[in-house]
């Protein structure tokens, strides 16, 4: 692997950042304008593909960054939490337990999408536990695990098996399965696929898409015009529709997969992608109050909509990223001080032995 991959999947993970915004943008305040086709397109490049993401990204540096990843996690959402409760007035210790310990983020109703992003917070650090523990456990094993989870969710498409009652960490094995999947595959097609040659890689991907639009056609098939509605396919449970039609982002991201795509906006955003996921929550309720102020066609409105979400997504994801890191210097500078006054007082109580010695 070269270093150049890194900036690739910088660049994809900031992409992703960026539609989530647009997607959040579409679903807060854009459910009542925006209409339901356009809402379903906005979810081709969603959240599936960062569970992709984190598998390739596991692979790229071969090293377990799990527990780092978790307490990043968990402190970001106890910071924003935190700054969500002093705007609103009050600090409680629900503030800071339930994010910390991954139970919730507690905000008021003014903050609508904080508490609808923070679904995804479990989720993902349920996927990046059980796929780092099949990864460093049976590594040569995961196309075999891929192949059984595609028939699991097979019999349970053909209503030969329910996912019901089953949890991970107090997350639904049906909300959980196919996140996995996703992060096993990501680790796989880093390892073997995207280093391929360029016509292997991009076969690969068509055919992986063509698969995908396929299941989706069976799927139109069997349940007629709601394989459509994307969003009702994904919520409360992960269902077949919403899987074939979250493939195609995963192929598009092997297909045009190359060191000489670069652009530092995205990167940036990718490095920081968890500062802006947070942020993307308070700039979203936003919209809420903006919304009935902008009275356009809804062509019209949604790309002032999202420009007005990105530009303040930014702003509070940048401030976010600057408290955190002036935090993490200031508890590192506290940590070096108080090592040196232990050092001083261990050196001024050998000074005083040894003159009592003499």
């Amino acid at each position: 692997m070269t270093g150049e991959r890194e900036h690739y999947i910088d660049l994809v993970r900031g992409i992703c950042a960026v539609s989530i915004v647009f997607i959040h943008t579409c679903f807060f305040s854009g459910g009542s304008y925006v209409p339901m086709p356009m809402r379903s397109i906005s979810l081709l490049l969603d959240v599936p593909a960062f569970f992709f993401i984190a598998g390739m990204t596991r692979a790229y540096i071969q090293k377990d960054t799990v527990l780092t990843q978790l307490f990043k996690l968990s402190m970001v959402f106890v910071l924003l939490g935190l700054l969500c409760d002093l705007i609103d007035g009050g600090v409680t210790w629900a503030s800071i337990f339930r994010p910390m310990f991954l139970m919730g983020v507690k905000v008021s109703s003014l903050f609508k999408g904080v508490g609808s992003s923070y679904w995804f917070v479990p989720v993902y650090a349920c996927t990046i536990i059980l796929g780092g523990v099949i990864v460093k456990n049976a590594e040569r094993h995961i196309p075999w695990i891929l192949l059984l989870i595609v028939l699991t969710y097979a019999l349970a498409f053909g209503g030969e098996l329910s996912f019901a009652g089953y949890r991970f960490l107090g997350v639904g094995l049906d909300r959980l399965l196919f996140p996995v999947a996703i992060y096993l595959f990501g680790y796989w097609c880093q390892q073997h696929i995207i280093p391929a040659k360029s016509f292997r890689r991009r076969g690969f991907a068509l055919l992986l898409a063509v698969g995908a639009c396929i299941v989706y056609y069976l799927c139109f098939l069997h349940t007629g015009d709601r394989v459509y509605d994307l969003q009702s396919n994904k919520f409360p449970a992960f269902k077949l529709p919403y899987i074939a039609a979250s493939c195609l982002s995963m192929a598009g991201i092997i297909f045009f997969a190359s060191n000489a795509l670069r652009n530092r906006f995205f990167e940036h955003i990718g490095r920081n992608a968890i500062f802006y996921y947070a942020g993307q929550g308070v700039s979203s309720s936003c919209l809420f109050f903006i919304s009935p102020y902008i009275r356009l066609e809804w062509g019209i409105k949604l790309p002032i909509m999202f420009a007005i979400n990105l530009a303040l997504a930014i702003i509070f994801s940048e401030a976010l990223r600057l408290l955190d890191t002036a935090l993490v210097s200031a508890i590192r500078a506290d940590k070096k001080a108080l090592l040196r006054r232990l050092l001083l007082h261990c050196q001024l109580f050998k000074a005083k032995e040894q003159d009592g010695e003499h």
